[in-house]
């Protein structure tokens, strides 16, 4: 019971890493890349280059709330959530395997057990 356990969570364990992390972004109603790109360049120019790294940063980052940007977390496209499935359904297929493949070892262990024994 305890191998059955240590067996779902490892399968568990391996779903939730493939689902992967939240991707983050800058967004903007009617958000244009050519169009960020320039607001963030025009951005860095009026910054001071003496600012430490965590300082320009954060200029940067007010900057652009200016501008009207936010950062925030990006809505997922329809071709990632079925990535996220066929992985999900691929690790819960290959744990139905895995499972199936030890409890057909731990039968033919228990026989030769059984005739050995006789």
């Amino acid at each position: 019971m305890k191998r059955f356990s240590i067996l779902f969570m490892l399968i568990v364990f391996v779903t939730v890493s493939c689902a992967g992390p939240n991707k983050v972004g800058w967004t903007k109603p009617d958000f244009r890349q050519d169009e960020f790109e320039k607001d963030r360049k025009q951005c860095i120019q009026i910054l001071d280059d003496s600012l430490d790294s965590e300082a320009f940063g954060k200029a940067l980052e007010e900057c652009l709330a200016k501008k009207g940007y936010k950062y925030e977390t990006l809505p997922e496209t329809s071709a990632e959530k079925g990535k996220k499935v066929l992985t999900i359904i691929g690790v819960a297929v290959g744990g139905a395997v895995l499972m199936a493949a030890l409890v057909a070892a731990l039968t033919a262990v228990a026989v030769a057990l059984a005739v050995a024994s006789i």
